[in-house]
């Protein structure tokens, strides 16, 4: 099967070069789903001669972790936001997909477990400041911010907008600073412990932690070295477990799909123009900027080992906070990493951060990658 018509072969969900950005090798992949439908076929039948409407049973993290991968990459140009790159608020909300209509893609427990947060927080960096959306915003615009975005007619919504769709009203926290990179982390994660200390018993936060995007994208000889990213994300990390009430949530995003943006960048006339101008030779320099070959092998070796990191530390969150119910954390690269953008869903400010359509996007796969997508809306 090949991909559909008009799209780009690297668009294809099943293409080998996505499969590798996730670690996936595509006999691995095909395999994961021949086992899925061994055991689809294998369960419609001990059910259909149950004689009765069986009751969901909570999947388990193992189980989710096995095949998120899979349904990630299956189903995500499906699900993708159709809204323009530069589409001014008010043009796009038609494209925005509605919360129950996102298929979860590996919660751990069903929603109808988990209480609604009272705090949402956002640690991270520009992406999560919707900055430079389009011309016509540039800079801070974090009202579109797939995370705690509020504006009404942009297209985007935000996790901040889903939350109050189910009836919740959490205070939000935007510790979120654009230009920064991970070692600004412990930083955040002080401001977003101080707001969650003042909750009231029984209360929840949910936390956002997207952050590596600029220790990636600086010049080769300034990029953050991995020991020391893995360090201050350690460090952050750290602070949050320690100091968010029991039951809280991060969800962590791994470092943008940069390989991929520089693909579709080159392959766009007007992207590769801007991107060629001298004030823009120094944006991304390994991926979008005047990279070499060898400024692009260091940096995939450090967006894997970020990557890793990221991963790890989720990791070890759910090893150990989650079983008893204390912290729970969600990490899926093949969801969100971005390598569902077109070349709509980046700003034709610079090529480099998400348009109104990216930031919907975000959301979007944001929202499905957790236990929230099963919770039906109004």
């Amino acid at each position: 099967m090949g991909p559909p018509v008009g799209a780009s072969l690297y668009d294809w969900p099943m293409h080998p070069h996505r499969l590798r950005r996730h670690g996936i090798t595509v006999a691995a992949f095909f395999g994961v789903l021949a086992l899925l439908a061994g055991f689809i076929v294998a369960g419609g039948v001990i059910l259909g001669g149950a004689g009765g409407s069986p009751t969901p049973s909570v999947p388990s993290r193992a189980a989710a972790a096995t095949t998120a991968s899979a349904e990630a990459m299956a189903t995500n140009a499906a699900n993708s936001t159709p809204t323009a790159a530069d589409a001014t608020p008010g043009s796009a909300a038609s494209g925005a997909p509605s919360p129950s209509s996102q298929a979860s893609a590996g919660p751990t427990a069903t929603a109808e477990m988990v209480p609604l947060p009272a705090l949402l927080a956002a640690i991270g960096d520009s992406y999560s400041q919707a900055w430079s959306i389009s011309p016509s915003y540039r800079f801070d615009h974090p009202q579109f911010s797939w995370v705690i975005g509020t504006d009404k007619n942009d297209g985007v919504l935000s996790l901040l907008e889903r939350f109050r769709a189910l009836g919740g009203n959490p205070i939000v926290v935007d510790a979120a600073t654009s230009g920064r990179k991970m070692d600004d982390a412990p930083r955040q994660a002080n401001l977003v412990v101080a707001a969650a200390r003042k909750l009231a018993p029984g209360k929840t936060a949910y936390v956002t932690f997207e952050l590596g995007t600029n220790d990636l994208c600086a010049s080769p000889d300034f990029m953050t070295e991995p020991a020391a990213f893995r360090t201050q994300l350690q460090t952050a990390i750290a602070t949050l477990k320690a100091g968010l009430p029991a039951g809280s949530h991060i969800l962590m995003l791994p470092v943008p799909d940069f390989p991929h943006f520089r693909d579709i960048t080159q392959a766009s006339p007007a992207a590769k123009a801007l991107l060629a101008l001298p004030r823009n030779l120094n944006r991304c320099v390994p991926y979008l900027g005047k990279y070499s070959a060898s400024a692009e092998i260091k940096a995939n070796s450090y967006l894997a080992q970020y990557d890793a990191a990221l991963k790890e530390a989720c990791d070890g969150i759910d090893a150990h906070e989650a079983s008893t119910g204390r912290l729970r954390c969600t990490y899926n690269a093949a969801l969100l990493a971005d390598s569902d953008f077109t070349i709509k869903d980046l700003s034709t400010v610079d090529y480099f951060h998400p348009s109104l359509s990216g930031q919907a996007k975000m959301a979007a796969d944001g929202w499905r990658a957790d236990v929230w997508a099963t919770r039906t809306t109004p």
